[in-house]
């Protein structure tokens, strides 16, 4: 099992092993759940969602909200696959 230290401004290094099996980039945001005396980590999906969403044809002919629509459904079906 990893661990970290926190420091008196309740700063900590998350271990590299932790960091690579979550893919956690510099700017990533953390959310956390706490769970009576247990935290859950998760690695909040933001922009990186949103990769490749628009990178193909089927959004042609869509009017900006539908494209909207699509990628915030494709942002959905990715949380839970972290």
């Amino acid at each position: 099992m990893s661990h970290s230290t926190v420091t008196s401004k309740g700063q900590t290094t998350i271990p590299g092993k932790i960091r690579k099996a979550l893919r956690i980039k510099p700017g990533d945001k953390l959310e956390y759940a706490v769970e009576g005396d247990h935290a859950t980590i998760r690695v909040h999906p933001g922009i990186r969602s949103l990769k490749g969403v628009l990178a193909s044809k089927k959004g042609n002919g869509m009017s900006f909200a539908q494209v909207r629509e699509a990628a915030a459904k494709a942002a959905r079906g990715r949380e839970g696959t972290r």
